[in-house]
């Protein structure tokens, strides 16, 4: 299981958490104000579904967020870096940005350039 999914799996169990616990205490505060159990939990129950996704549109939208704008960096440098593990060190990472992701792919790349560098010397000893 990837971190995203872990990440979205805690955050929609309490995105599911929250809204249950919205639409029992609207159903309390319809008995309350005078409501049966049964009209309250009639009125509660689509209440307590419309928040329920309410809830979820925005888990979802940030998880859409974080893999386009985060982990699509970070796999592509995962790639590159296993290429280059492997010995080609031609391989570079096309990752412009103005973040941390993009500096650390700056820094790996003046990394490979280093050592194609040191290569190259050693090659020609």
């Amino acid at each position: 299981m990837t971190l995203l999914n872990r990440i979205s799996l805690i955050v929609l169990g309490g995105a599911v958490l929250g809204a249950l616990l919205t639409g029992l205490v609207l159903y309390f505060v319809l008995v309350v104000a005078g409501l049966t159990g049964y009209e309250a939990s009639v009125t509660a129950i689509p209440y307590t579904i419309i928040i329920g996704i309410s809830f979820l549109i925005p888990v979802y939208m940030i998880r859409f967020l974080i893999d386009r704008l985060i982990l699509s960096k970070v796999r592509e440098m995962s790639r590159v870096i296993n290429r280059i593990s492997k010995g080609d060190i031609d391989a570079k990472i096309d990752i412009r940005s103005d973040d941390e992701i993009g500096e650390m792919a700056e820094a790996f790349e003046r990394m490979r350039m280093s050592l194609k560098l040191l290569i190259s010397k050693v090659r020609r000893k």
